[in-house]
């Protein structure tokens, strides 16, 4: 994932039925975490909900706070490629640009909602605690980091205005990432549609010159 934190953390699961088992454990932590919030659920409860024992949970996972970190990982590899799938080296010179941006746009902010729970539950600690902190960090490195090769390829073949592309990097992804999270925190009450085409528009124009 970009840049990795060391973890001391169980093997991962090999044999198809671990496997299972390690998602169950994952899938009722996901359900717990939204439904309790990370201080409210513990170890056991995760276990319990998994329908597995307290031994089998510490068998994949060295506590709830390591498992957390996993999911994190998790949905940040997924909203990686939700956004950056659609937006490939070859798109930028496709006429239909402008609507792969949109789509990024739409699939940042729809990602996030589908997952609002969890990512509250992260952005409380990311004050708290080193580990999430240097996640979050990392993510935001790494989704500036392509943004900026993209601009950058665009540049090079004239695409763009003359603009500071390592600047416009990191504004673009900023502008997206603080929408998206207000929608997930509830500090949004404007329409999102309107919001995506705005952004979509604003971006577009930012940083391309018109098409023929």
């Amino acid at each position: 994932m970009g840049e990795s934190i060391a973890l001391s953390v169980p093997a991962n699961p090999k044999q198809a039925r671990s496997k299972k088992t390690k998602e169950k454990i994952v899938q009722a932590a996901i359900q717990l975490f939204r439904q309790r919030g990370y201080e409210k659920t513990t170890s056991n409860d995760i276990a319990s909900e998994a329908g597995v024992s307290v031994g089998s949970f510490y068998v994949y996972f060295t506590d709830k706070r390591q498992l957390l970190l996993t999911i994190f990982d998790r949905l940040a590899d997924e909203l990686y490629k939700n956004i950056f799938d659609g937006l490939k080296p070859e798109h930028l010179f496709d006429s239909n640009l402008r609507r792969r941006i949109k789509q990024a746009v739409a699939n940042t902010i729809i990602d996030k909602q589908k997952h609002s729970g969890l990512h509250r539950v992260v952005s409380e600690l990311l004050l708290k605690d080193a580990d999430f902190a240097a996640r979050h960090k990392a993510v935001m490195v790494r989704s500036i980091a392509k943004l900026q090769e993209l601009i950058s390829l665009a540049d090079k073949a004239g695409l763009t205005w003359n603009i500071d592309v390592e600047a416009a990097a990191f504004i673009v992804q900023r502008v997206v990432f603080d929408v998206s999270q207000d929608y997930v925190t509830g500090c949004c009450e404007f329409d999102k549609e309107r919001a995506i085409e705005a952004l979509a528009d604003m971006i577009y124009r930012f940083v391309f010159k018109p098409r023929d």
